[in-house]
């Protein structure tokens, strides 16, 4: 599992499957098991939201239990959970997983 070390407050992106590719089998490997594949990922989900926080552990927390008003919404969305991808502004991607977060790829 990855765990980012705490820096500064960062700007993330909030990635999840689009609604019409959520019954492909893909698609349920991630939502099910956090195995999310480059390909899929690139063409079948979307930017929903960005969120400023600390690191992934708050960005999931202020996704989940907010405050709303940390969130910029950009399409609309589910509360992040399994399978979804959150990316910095180095565009580095992080899988949500059971516990803790993956390295898109790794």
């Amino acid at each position: 599992m990855y765990k980012m070390k705490r820096e500064r407050k960062m700007k993330y992106t909030v990635h999840q499957v689009r609604k019409d590719r959520k019954s492909e089998k893909e698609a349920m490997d991630a939502r099910f098991f956090g195995k999310v594949d480059k390909l899929f990922f690139l063409t079948a989900y979307d930017e929903v939201c960005t969120i400023e926080a600390d690191d992934l552990d708050e960005v999931f927390q202020i996704g989940n239990i907010g405050p709303e008003e940390k969130i910029e919404r950009l399409n609309r969305m589910h509360s992040i959970s399994v399978g979804d991808v959150i990316s910095n502004v180095y565009y580095e991607c992080f899988v949500v997983k059971d516990f803790g977060f993956e390295r898109l790829g790794a």
